[in-house]
């Protein structure tokens, strides 16, 4: 993941500048100093807007409901834009990868969200497919209780549901670790999810 310097310092160059003197020609405008223009505006804004991870923007249901207020003549479907990790920022045109923090702020009509996102952040864990905690649209997180049951003994000792806890992912942020299995839950790897064994007794 891209730190915030990282972030912060790296400039980003979202035209494509193969076509501007075709463009300038046929619009009769100097087309290469107005994108040259938009990219400099853009870049101040991103400067603006917060970096790094954004663990409130992993579920991509809450990502696709950022696009009720979004510019609709966006060349990029609001589902695209959701699916490949990114959310609307709110700030003019602006979409941002809630894992690497990328902001882009023009869409393609050559390359979908996804081929853009690959372009600019290839090494992102999100795009990668590692574990960041991405939900997918239609990802169902449902666990019988029952599995749990039988481990009610070894799950007594708080310290044995404190080590349950050792793969505990870094982006589920709030409560701690400590507090929860203080409480009597258990971490479950399969399901990334804290259950209360002693509650479900």
């Amino acid at each position: 993941m891209a730190t915030r310097e990282e972030a912060a310092e790296e400039p980003i160059f979202e035209y494509d500048y193969d076509s501007v003197p075709e463009m300038s020609a046929l619009l009769h405008v100097d087309m290469m100093q107005m994108l040259k223009k938009l990219e400099e505006e853009a870049q101040k804004e991103r400067e603006k807007m917060q970096k790094g991870f954004n663990s409130e923007m992993r579920s991509e249901a809450k990502r696709l409901k950022t696009f009720v207020t979004y510019d609709s003549y966006s060349s990029w479907a609001p589902t695209e834009m959701a699916a490949a990790g990114f959310y609307f920022t709110g700030m003019t045109s602006g979409v941002q990868c809630f894992c690497c923090s990328l902001i882009l702020f023009s869409t393609s009509l050559r390359r979908r969200p996804i081929e853009h996102h690959k372009k600019f952040r290839p090494h992102c864990d999100f795009l990668l497919g590692k574990d960041v905690g991405n939900i997918a649209k239609y990802d169902i997180r449902v666990k019988n209780p029952e599995k749990l049951r039988g481990d009610k003994a070894k799950y007594q000792e708080e310290e044995a549901r404190l080590e349950s806890f050792k793969d505990w992912p870094f982006y589920a942020q709030g409560t701690s670790p400590r507090e929860l299995s203080v409480a009597g839950f258990v971490f479950t790897v399969e399901f990334i999810e804290a259950q209360n064994v002693l509650k479900n007794a």
